[in-house]
C-alpha cells in the first residue's frame, strides 16, 4: 500500500502505486515482474518501469485468475 521502494548505488525511490479493491492476487507478482522486465527491456528508467509495473499489477488483482487477470496495455497505458 505504500508503493515499491528502490535502491541502487545510483539513486532511491519509493514508486507510487495504485489502490484498488483487490479480489484476487494470483499472479500480481509475476505480472509485476514481466511488466518491469519489458519496461526496461525497453529502455525506460527504473522509476518509470517500476511505476509501470505497480500499475500492471494494481490491475491483475483487480480479476479472477491467474493468465486472464494480466492486463494488456492499452489498459495500462
Amino acid at each position: 500500500s505504500r508503493g515499491a521502494f528502490f535502491m541502487n548505488s545510483e539513486v532511491h525511490f519509493t514508486a507510487k502505486v495504485q489502490k484498488v479493491d483487490a479480489i484476487d492476487t494470483t499472479a500480481a507478482g509475476d505480472v509485476f515482474n514481466g511488466a518491469l522486465a519489458v519496461c526496461l527491456a525497453q529502455n525506460m528508467t527504473w522509476k518509470e518501469s517500476i511505476e509501470f509495473a505497480n500499475k500492471a499489477a494494481a490491475l491483475s488483482v483487480t480479476k479472477m485468475g491467474a493468465q486472464t487477470s494480466a492486463p494488456y496495455l492499452n489498459e495500462i497505458i
